[in-house]
């Protein structure tokens, strides 16, 4: 008993681990790792691309204004003289802009253009409102930025300002376009060669925090398997054991001995049952999943008969009507005794769940390159809740562990298991007091 208890504890902790779950899930801490830093590198780079872009036509604003304050003083000259060579003559701090593809307008009183210098221009008309208030008006147009102020000069009073025109001055947004191109290839290169290096590094880090977990799961197996070989033979032994006792019941006087007798070789049964569901997750968990079983060719609906006949006599000594819908020429490649079992297993779960004069069906279809088996009861049915954990090991509902049904929970992970060992997968839906539909999806041949 010591050895027993030990060991379904070491099973009741091993329920979330298998050597495939091993590597999903140091798979998933690797990719949310990896999303973790890509989203920090991505908001880091997002900041800094807004921050540089912020400054630079900071930059520029502050540059362009600048020089048309600086021109304001040429405003008369302008307007009184005009011509080019007055504007050389008088604007020889012009060619320090020449390089960034500067220019200035002079507008008078009206909004008129009085004379222009430079590359590019604005094709937005000015905006006198706002210019009469005192503040520089700031604007971009088709890649060129501006800036516009309104002049003003001594009145005929000395203490008013008449004003005198206005003054703009513009910058092609070319050079800070291509700076921020060449910011956003490097940001991207950098991002991507940082997520990289941090990938490989992670890849290391997560592996080096797995191996003891790895090396106490290969105990944890090889625990369970020696355990299983130990447990097996006793329990065989009390099989023979009862099972010849039972075969003379006149050795037993009384009939509460013989009760107790039958009591000890349906525990031992059980637990016997229950070490080969271990043995055979066990195995199957060290298998890797495939997207097609490399086997013989079965026809579907003959592999389902037997079983249908088996269970429409049950259902009908329950009062349960079972219907079916067989497809021929529905080919798949698989263990038939597998498929047999894990059918039989779905099959036994709607008979023991649905009550006298309910119904069971069994259906196929086929869709594109698979074929989908559709078993359907109207039993108890399974509340939304605890839909996520009917495939978990050695779990099962409350209301089926109040009404004492038979069973171990191990009966849908096996299930499970011998499909996704077929390439295929299963899913259910489930109303609680309406019934339950499983789907399974498996390849065709």
């Amino acid at each position: 008993m010591t050895l027993l208890k030990q060991f379904m504890g070491w099973v009741t902790a091993s329920n979330k681990i298998s050597s495939p779950g091993f590597f999903y899930l140091r798979r998933r801490l690797l990719l949310a790792y990896l999303l973790v830093m890509g989203t920090i590198l991505g908001i880091s780079g997002t900041a800094l691309y807004i921050f540089f872009t912020r400054s630079l036509n900071q930059q520029l604003d502050q540059r362009l204004l600048t020089l048309v304050q600086a021109a304001a003083p040429s405003l008369n000259k302008v307007k009184y003289e005009g011509g080019r060579q007055t504007l050389d003559k008088e604007l020889p701090w012009r060619a320090l802009f020449s390089d960034r593809e500067q220019s200035l307008e002079w507008f008078d009183v009206n909004g008129e253009l009085l004379a222009r210098e430079g590359w590019d221009f604005p094709r937005s008309p000015l905006v006198k409102k706002s210019l009469n208030e005192g503040s520089p008006i700031f604007q971009q147009e088709n890649k060129i930025r501006s800036v516009t102020i309104s002049v003003y000069a001594d009145g005929v009073k000395k203490d008013t300002l008449q004003l005198k025109g206005y003054i703009r001055a513009s910058e092609s947004l070319h050079k800070i376009n291509t700076t921020l191109t060449q910011l956003q290839v490097g940001l991207w290169l950098g991002g991507g060669t940082a997520l990289f290096f941090i990938g490989l590094s992670s890849f290391y880090l997560t592996h080096q925090a797995f191996k003891p977990t790895l090396q106490s799961f290969q105990q944890l197996k090889q625990f369970m398997a020696e355990a299983s070989h130990e447990l097996r033979n006793p329990l065989t032994k009390i099989n023979f054991a009862t099972e010849a006792l039972l075969s003379h019941p006149d050795l037993f006087r009384r009939a509460s001995d013989l009760r107790k007798l039958t009591m000890i070789q349906s525990s031992a049964e059980q637990m016997q049952q229950l070490l080969e569901d271990l043995l055979f997750l066990a195995r199957t968990d060290s298998m890797p999943s495939s997207d097609g079983w490399e086997g013989s060719i079965l026809a579907l609906s003959e592999l389902l008969l037997p079983l249908v006949e088996h269970f429409q006599a049950l259902a009908s000594d329950k009062g349960i009507d079972f219907e079916t819908q067989l497809q021929e020429n529905l080919a798949i490649k698989g263990d038939p005794s597998q498929l047999s079992r894990a059918f039989s297993n779905l099959l036994e779960n709607a008979l023991k769940y649905t009550k006298t004069g309910g119904k069971i069906s069994l259906y196929l279809e086929q869709s594109k390159q698979r074929v989908i088996v559709y078993i359907e009861d109207t039993g108890i049915g399974i509340a939304a809740e605890q839909l996520p954990l009917i495939f978990q090991r050695f779990w099962r509902t409350e209301r089926a562990r109040r009404q004492q049904q038979e069973g171990l929970g191990l009966g849908l992970p096996i299930v499970q298991a011998i499909i996704k060992q077929h390439g295929g997968k299963i899913s259910v839906n489930s109303e609680v007091n309406v019934g339950t539909c499983f789907k399974v999806y498996l390849p065709l041949a």
